[in-house]
């Protein structure tokens, strides 16, 4: 992605330095998001933070020490649940077009027609109604549970 890509929704990316390729890691990583996130939470918090030290007196240099250090325990951890969560989405995501024989786009099928599609029945009346569709629930697991690999039927259920 260059900076003149008109798809490029990651701005702030352009403010990232070219060295060693950090610009180009992060606008390729699927986790930038997380990046942001991570990174405002800690702006935010570490801001009041030293505003508050400030407030109380302390020197700024001290108030200074404050907005790093609270910066840090801030973005560190939410940069790491926002990573954890993603990942599991995205597995998640996987597991249902591997369940629904989903491939790539490029090898996509055309649409059916409305009357044989399989989400989709014919009413009494001649009008098109919803039929039926599929609900996925995989629940999180963290690192020390015991990995659960559920066959694909306990996980889609059928919802009529």
């Amino acid at each position: 992605n260059s900076s003149s890509d008109p798809l490029e929704t990651a701005k702030w990316t352009q403010y990232l330095p070219e060295t060693f390729g950090i610009r180009e890691a992060v606008r390729q990583s699927s986790y930038r998001w997380c990046v942001r996130e991570g990174g405002m939470w800690g702006i935010a918090t570490a801001t009041a933070m030293s505003l508050h030290r400030l407030r109380m007196g302390s020197r700024p240099v001290v108030a200074g020490h404050c907005f790093f250090g609270t910066f840090m325990i801030v973005m560190l951890p939410s940069y790491y649940f926002c990573y954890r969560r993603r990942e599991h989405q995205e597995e998640v995501i996987e597991k249902m077009m591997q369940y629904n024989q989903f491939g790539h786009a490029s090898e996509m099928p055309a649409e059916p027609p409305l009357e044989e599609h399989p989400f989709w029945a014919q009413g009494s009346d001649g009008e098109t109604t919803h039929d039926r569709e599929f609900r996925g629930m995989i629940k999180e697991r963290k690192e020390w549970q015991k990995p659960q690999d559920p066959s694909f039927e306990d996980i889609f259920q059928e919802k009529k």
